[in-house]
């Protein structure tokens, strides 16, 4: 595992498990790869971000 990353087991339905594998093999990306961008841009979105910022949690330590 790369250094500054941390594991987590998370619960997909069927569909999403095929997708997410079927996808990642096609952009020629892992798994992770592909989770990490996809959370990238959903908590890049303006709903989130204010959520982020309003709660403060882009500064919460570990």
């Amino acid at each position: 595992m790369s250094a500054g990353k941390k594991s987590l087991r998370i619960y997909l339905t069927s569909d999403i498990e095929r997708i997410l594998r079927v996808l990642s093999a096609i952009k020629n990306q892992s798994i992770s790869e592909t989770v990490q961008i996809a959370l990238e841009e959903h908590f890049s979105k303006p709903d989130n971000q204010d959520l982020i910022e309003r709660h403060r949690i882009d500064e919460i330590e570990e």
